[in-house]
């Protein structure tokens, strides 16, 4: 798994972003250093063996002038020996013909340094320049210079080729760079933890604005209000302040203007569906009366009998149109809730005691939050909310089925959540994603208004309601507060 930025934050980024470029200044000053000592240690070691030939060639021209000097011979091989002394260097003697002479070479390097014949090409360089050059050789894999020059006598004629072969001080040059870095790394490490401390400021500085323009997003709502931001500085984020303004200013019209188009659709469709649900029991209340008038043309001497059956009848349409009433009336007109600090466990048990002696139906509450079960809520809707649900929960259960309803108070990830459990009937498949529409309902009677109203309720509270069910197996409402 590779490491990778995308999953930090800004802070974190930025941070590990300054860290970097430190770490790669030091790299790449250390990769210029070591080029740079490098280049610069040829360059001292190319001038020194200049000034070291020019003095041991101006010494040999003066020598061979002074001592009528045409070739070689012992006192020049001596003044070649003492040259090297002074200089502490090394010689090779050769001929006109490039034949090696003499040399101030001893030891295991004298045939490795001191060859038996150079070059013709070297030779005739010498020979044409009429001035030192300077060639660079290998030795066990080290490179290192050698310079050729021609010695002549008074008439200009040549005497000799001197060759010194040079040796850079590798060893000095390699400690005077790991003394530089060792102490550019000392310098280096106190500079990342400096600029550790001002990186992980100066982030925490730059993302603490946005991080309060954060916030103030994830807490904008459809509905409320949303209050502007301040920022005093003319810069990035001020435009984005300046933005975020607008777009809240922005939603407050949107919203308005949504609330008011869903206004008017509720009511229209409240209205259709009003309508709907009173055609119902008009109907055979229609027909009844128009029974009741046959029957008394018809039949007079039982007319007592047939106003008691049509009074009956009668009642029962009338309460059907009441308990509709009642219910939109309910839904449409749901007083503003009243926020109080409550124990939500008072509220079930009240609930629950509405249902306890329901026939072939055992409604039982547990509560598993150690009574720490306070929250923030109307009383009276938190009730009606519960009670919804459990009466819902009782009417899924077929007749003739042992029903069980469990209610639960308890904590999921330190979050309250409360659970309502039936074996009913279930819900199915094609109906889950309607269960909180308004008007829908999967029972024959009913206006599809008790779980709407539920969800509404519980959004009201900060609350979210979901549930699942089984066909056939029973069905779990589970409230959760955030």
């Amino acid at each position: 798994m590779g490491f990778s930025l995308k999953n930090k934050s800004l802070g974190a980024r930025i941070y590990l972003s300054m860290m970097a470029l430190i770490v790669i200044s030091l790299v790449i000053i250390g990769v210029f250093t070591s080029y740079f000592f490098k280049n610069e240690n040829d360059i001292y070691h190319l001038q020194r063996l200049h000034r070291k030939e020019q003095s041991v060639l101006l010494a040999l021209k003066y020598f061979v002038i002074e001592n009528n000097i045409y070739r070689i011979n012992g006192s020049l091989d001596k003044k070649l020996e003492e040259l090297a002394n002074i200089h502490t260097l090394d010689f090779n003697t050769y001929n006109e013909f490039g034949v090696l002479v003499s040399s101030t070479i001893e030891g295991d390097t004298r045939a490795l340094l001191a060859q038996k014949n150079i070059s013709a090409a070297i030779i005739d360089s010498v020979a044409s320049h009429m001035k030192p050059i300077i060639v660079e050789e290998v030795l066990d894999n080290q490179p290192y210079l050698s310079t050729y020059f021609l010695l002549q006598n008074q008439d200009g004629h040549p005497i000799a080729v001197i060759n010194i072969p040079y040796h850079k001080d590798s060893k000095r040059t390699s400690e005077e760079l790991g003394s530089f870095l060792n102490t550019l790394f000392q310098v280096f490490l106190l500079l990342f933890v400096g600029a550790s401390l001002i990186a992980y400021f100066l982030s925490n500085y730059i993302t603490k604005s946005l991080q309060v323009v954060s916030t103030r997003m994830k807490q904008t709502r459809l509905t409320g209000e949303n209050p502007h931001l301040e920022w005093e500085s003319d810069d990035e984020i001020g435009e984005l302040v300046h933005d975020y303004n607008r777009m809240v200013d922005e939603l407050h019209e949107s919203a308005e203007l949504l609330a008011k188009s869903e206004r008017e659709s509720a009511w229209k469709e409240m209205a259709r569906q009003v309508a709907h649900e009173i055609k119902n029991p008009l109907t055979p209340m229609r027909l009844n009366i128009q029974h009741l008038q046959r029957s008394i043309t018809d039949n007079p001497n039982d007319v007592q009998f047939k106003i008691d059956k049509f009074s009956t009848v009668m009642i029962e349409q009338i309460d059907t149109l009441s308990r509709i009433a009642s219910e939109f009336s309910n839904f449409a007109k749901m007083p503003r809730a009243v926020m109080a600090n409550l124990r939500i466990s008072d509220s079930i048990e009240s609930a629950v005691g509405l249902y306890i002696h329901t026939p072939n139906v055992q409604v039982v509450f547990k509560d598993k939050t150690d009574g720490e079960s306070e929250i923030t809520a109307d009383g009276k809707q938190l009730n009606r909310a519960i009670s919804n649900l459990i009466k819902n929960a009782i009417q899924s259960i077929p007749s003739g089925k042992e029903g069980r309803v469990e209610v639960q108070l308890l904590f999921i990830n330190n979050q309250m959540c409360l659970t309502i459990t039936d074996n009913g009937k279930g819900i199915d498949e094609n109906e889950k994603s309607k269960i909180f529409e308004p008007y829908f309902t999967t029972k024959s009677s009913g206006t599809g208004l008790g779980l709407a109203m539920v969800k509404n309720i519980v959004k009201e509270f900060g609350a979210q309601i979901g549930f699942e069910s089984s066909l056939g197996k029973g069905t779990q409402f589970k409230i959760i507060w955030d």
